[in-house]
């Protein structure tokens, strides 16, 4: 390939698929001709303009392509299902789903997919976590799903199923729940909650405060968002998720929401539950919870995991922490 094609690909790429968290340009030159896979509608009709010119075959793929027949959306019915950055059980996790929760179908190569979760996110995961229906099979679940576990435990059929905080169930008037397979189950342990009273109830509790009852002492897990393991940002989303605010699944990507707010030496004017993000060569990298007093609430590996730190203390690595931080965001207005 020579060095004006690579280039023009590149362009494309940054232009239409900015973030590959979100989005696929996976495209290459093979012999005379352009070949991949993108999500990118416009990506694909600049890519056969782009291989006319260079009077190259253009073999690209719009993604959900043909693999995915009509099973487009897809059921976690496992309690956790890892998002992972290639198909293959020794790959990188980069995120997880939870039991419940629904995923775009994008592709499949035998049983990995290929699948977008609900906060946009792109990962590959086993056909073996899942249950694969149609767009109106999916509604219908989601529709009924209305209740959440807070670290339930279900017996169903003679077997149990530990569920983690924020999976999703289908609550029935008898006091039994259907599980994202079908099976109807009997909550044995934790609490299993409406979303709106799930809602009402986290908004009376200070995030950070709610974030050390649910996650203190989880620990750190790159991809994570589960009390068995999360990262920082995988904190974030679940905290402000059971108030009913979505956030995007990274740190950068939650930095870019919200409301900013004023950099303070020792944090005059920040609120509990207004998120730090702290970058290293230009990119944030790291978001925690204001709890108040000086004091944080993150997920860090350098502790472990979920703890409570005194940001200005004179511990070295919480220097050095300050000294990357780059802005404070409010997720919600009070």
């Amino acid at each position: 390939m020579n060095d004006q094609l690579a280039r023009a690909l590149d362009d494309l790429r940054r232009k239409w698929v900015p973030d590959p968290r979100q989005g696929v340009f996976d495209v290459t030159v093979e012999g005379h001709r352009l070949s991949g896979y993108t999500t990118s509608r416009e990506a694909l009709v600049e890519l056969r303009r782009l291989g006319g010119e260079a009077s190259l075959a253009v073999e690209a793929t719009l993604l959900p392509d043909a693999s995915v027949d009509d099973g487009g959306a897809a059921v976690v019915t496992v309690a956790v299902a890892p998002l992972l950055l290639q198909p293959g059980v020794n790959a990188p996790r980069v995120s997880e789903a939870l039991h419940g929760e629904p995923l775009a179908v994008l592709q499949r190569r035998e049983d990995w997919l290929r699948v977008r979760g609900g906060d946009g996110y792109l990962g590959w995961t086993h056909a073996g976590y899942v249950s694969i229906g149609s767009i109106e099979w999916l509604e219908d679940w989601l529709a009924r799903a209305t209740a959440r576990s807070l670290g339930c435990e279900l017996e169903l059929q003679g077997a149990r199923l530990r569920l983690p905080i924020g999976a999703r169930l289908a609550a029935r008037r008898d006091g039994a729940v259907e599980a994202a397979d079908g099976r109807l189950a009997r909550v044995t342990g934790g609490i299993v909650r409406p979303l709106i009273e799930l809602h009402a109830e986290a908004r009376l509790i200070a995030p950070p405060e709610l974030a050390r009852r649910w996650f203190g002492g989880a620990p750190y897990a790159w991809g994570g968002r589960t009390e068995w393991g999360l990262d920082c940002s995988g904190l974030a989303q679940a905290i402000y998720a059971a108030r009913g605010v979505a956030l995007p699944r990274d740190s950068d990507q939650q930095f870019d929401v919200g409301v900013e707010i004023p950099l303070a030496s020792l944090g005059a004017g920040y609120h509990a539950g207004d998120l730090l993000f702290f970058a290293e060569e230009g990119r944030v990298g790291h978001v925690a919870m204001w709890a108040g007093a000086g004091r944080i609430v993150h997920a860090t590996l350098s502790r472990g995991g979920v703890v409570t730190e005194e940001l200005f203390g004179d511990v070295p690595r919480l220097q050095r922490l300050r000294d990357h931080l780059v802005g404070v965001r409010r997720m919600e207005r009070r």
